[in-house]
């Protein structure tokens, strides 16, 4: 050092001060470490930049003693067990601390998922990834004095690992110290959440009323995403939809009468599973329905019955007219145009019409129709609710008169 063009009788001033910690038990945790470093090196940095080294090494017995004691004032659950240091403009001083007690030697982790049902769990436990190995890291070897300086950094370490992977959780963290630490991490949701699900079959060749089984199956499963974010359930919305396609690939219906089964997830605080079942081969469906604001032929039975293949349908439509003991019947070829579009073709007997439709898809739950009676010059329009997939209210235009049908479908 240069004062006033005079070199300095003194020596050179420390510039930086770097620090070295080690432990008598051979372990201190990184994250810990690392926070005991920073914080051992801007007390040291306060006590010895700027000081001639020197000086420093005239009074070295009684630096280390000042070191020594404000190092065990900063530090919890640790005490410095002896010092060195090598001064200079780059000063480096190494520390061998000594743990107060006991030291963690092993760790249970558990996961608390609040009211979340097993198969909920199951699904967000494939997202926790490495939070048992990052908790290992930093508490293995750590003195039991010292969890006070470690939850903070196992909360801060752990929310840092779940952002990507977790995001619609914030974890919580409490721990209980012992040579077996007991590690509880709180998996506390935030946003909406699922309240309600629900389950519908929709089938356009077989009666609904045969899946009867498999729709209470798939209630009890769905009822397990209640209390989920729907954001998580979003996220996860394509592997629920490959699972259950996995199970209904394997049913009955599927491997033995060749039933096509395709599940469609609506996400939402209501959530819904629609699980449209069709034959490749066969048509077999039945529907009653009643008539109000009509004063003819206002209840009546129809039975579908035929073969399928691609986009193609020939069935026969039969109906059944209580009030006059009335039958009729109706060879049909119906063509899927698109997949919410399908037109046709009917010859009713025994009146000899000829019939021209087109069926409508709106939504999921909603239906358009039209008929045109092509012999009497007769049309027909109608707007249709699904209320369930056993129940739809429809809405019927005729060049007469209007009136509501109810119709059951079995």
């Amino acid at each position: 050092m240069v004062t006033l063009g005079i070199p300095s009788v003194y020596g050179a001033p420390v510039q930086t001060v770097d620090v070295d910690l080690h432990s008598t038990t051979g372990t201190i945790p990184a994250a810990l470490k690392t926070r005991m470093v920073a914080s051992i090196q801007g007390a040291a940095s306060y006590i010895y930049k700027g000081k001639e080294d020197s000086y420093i090494k005239e009074s070295m017995q009684a630096y280390e003693k000042a070191t020594i004691d404000v190092v065990d004032r900063i530090l919890y659950g640790y005490t410095v067990k002896s010092i060195s240091m090598d001064i200079g403009e780059s000063m480096y001083m190494r520390l061998t601390l000594e743990p107060y007690g006991n030291v963690v030697q092993s760790i249970e982790t558990k996961f608390n998922y609040g009211n979340i049902s097993p198969y909920g769990q199951s699904l967000i436990h494939r997202d926790i990834g490495n939070v048992k190995p990052r908790l290992e890291q930093i508490l293995l070897g750590a003195s039991l004095e010292s969890l006070g300086w470690i939850t903070p950094l196992a909360q801060k370490s752990i929310r840092s690992e779940l952002e990507g992977t977790l995001p619609e959780f914030t974890p919580q963290i409490d721990i209980v110290g012992g040579e077996l630490a007991k590690a509880t991490v709180y998996l506390v949701p935030h946003g909406n959440s699922v309240h309600r699900t629900d389950v519908a079959i929709h089938s356009n060749t077989l009666p609904s009323a045969l899946f009867y089984n498999m729709r209470q199956y798939y209630e009890k499963k769905l009822q397990q995403l209640e209390g989920l974010p729907v954001s998580f359930v979003r996220r996860h919305q394509l592997m629920i939809e490959a699972e259950i396609q996995e199970e209904l690939n394997t049913s009955r219906g599927v491997t033995q009468f060749g039933v096509t089964m395709t599940p469609e997830l609506q996400v939402g605080t209501d959530t819904r599973l629609d699980i449209h079942v069709d034959s490749s081969k066969y048509i077999l469906r039945g529907e009653g329905y009643l008539d109000m604001g009509r004063g003819v032929d206002s209840v009546g039975l129809r039975v579908y019955t035929g073969v399928h293949r691609g986009p193609h349908d020939w069935y026969l439509e039969t109906e059944f007219l209580p009030n006059r003991l009335k039958w009729s019947f109706a060879p049909s070829y119906g063509y899927q145009f698109s997949k919410d579009t399908k037109v046709g073709y009917q010859y009713s007997l025994p009146n000899h019409h000829h019939h021209g439709f087109v069926y409508q898809n709106i939504g999921t739950r909603w239906n358009a129709r039209y008929e045109r009676d092509i012999t009497a010059k007769a049309n027909e329009f109608a707007l249709s609710y699904d209320v369930h997939e056993y129940l739809r209210l429809e809405y019927v235009w005729g060049d007469q008169d209007r009136w509501l049908r109810l119709i059951g479908r079995i």
